[in-house]
Order: structure tokens, then C-alpha cells, then sequence
């Protein structure tokens, strides 16, 4: 303990480590996630369709852009990352596919080709709730 002159108290000494600690965590943590959710809101344009349901959280989000290449969290995958990709999904819902939902944010110029293609893997897993991202025209 320290003596203060000016008023004759004893101060504690304060170590400040510890939260200095816990600010530097929680600045890694929010960078972290706002990353993350960056690469899941990749820039692309999606079909123009009348709606009022915002997007709801997703298990999965898979971005296909114009020329066809899927990206999950950022990264990009082919089908076969994308089937591990899935069963590892499933197997944190506890196998049950009904609890696991995927949405799919596709390019407006991209084929159908590969959200078919999807749709047939995702029929291989038994998982049936899947959603098309689409943007409401102002």
C-alpha cells in the first residue's frame, strides 16, 4: 500500500492487467464476427422478388456467385467439401435434418445448373429446409 500525501489515506495498488487482458479478447472476439458475417454477405445480386420476411439465421449459408463457385464462410468449396461440409452440420444438430437449414444466396446471372445440383446433394442428406436469398426491389 501506498501513503497519499495530500489526504493521508491508503490506496491499494491496482493491477490493471487483467482487464486490460479482457478489453484486448473482447476486440478479437467482434473482429472475429464481423468477418465472418462479412463473408457470409458476399456482394452479390440476387433475384428481384416481392417479399416482406427478412432473412432468418441460417445454419448453413452458401454464396454462389455468377460464374458458379459455391463460398462458405468465405472459403471457396466444391461439391465434395461441401457434402463434409453438410454432414458435419447435420452431425452438431444431432443428425436430425429438419433441424438444420441452409440458405442459399445465388447470383441472378448464375445457371440453375448448380442450385439444382445442390438441391439434389441436399436430398442425399435428407434436408429439406432450404431457402433461396432474394432481394425485394425498393
Amino acid at each position: 500500500m501506498r501513503l497519499c500525501k495530500s489526504r493521508n489515506r491508503h490506496l491499494p495498488e491496482m493491477n490493471i492487467t487483467p482487464m486490460i487482458d479482457v478489453v484486448f479478447l473482447l476486440l478479437i472476439f467482434f473482429v472475429t464476427v464481423t468477418q465472418v458475417s462479412q463473408a457470409n454477405r458476399e456482394q452479390l445480386q440476387l433475384p428481384k422478388q416481392a417479399g416482406d420476411k427478412d432473412q432468418d439465421r441460417s445454419t448453413l449459408t452458401i454464396n454462389i456467385d455468377r460464374p458458379g463457385r459455391m463460398t462458405v464462410g468465405g472459403a471457396a468449396v466444391d461439391r465434395a467439401d461441401l457434402a463434409t461440409i453438410v454432414a458435419a452440420e447435420l452431425e452438431k444438430v444431432g443428425g436430425d435434418p429438419r433441424q438444420l437449414k441452409i440458405l442459399v444466396r445465388m447470383d441472378q446471372g448464375a445457371q440453375s445448373r448448380a442450385i439444382n445440383q445442390l438441391v439434389e446433394q441436399f436430398e442425399q442428406f435428407d434436408v429439406k429446409l432450404v431457402e433461396l436469398a432474394v432481394e425485394t426491389p425498393q
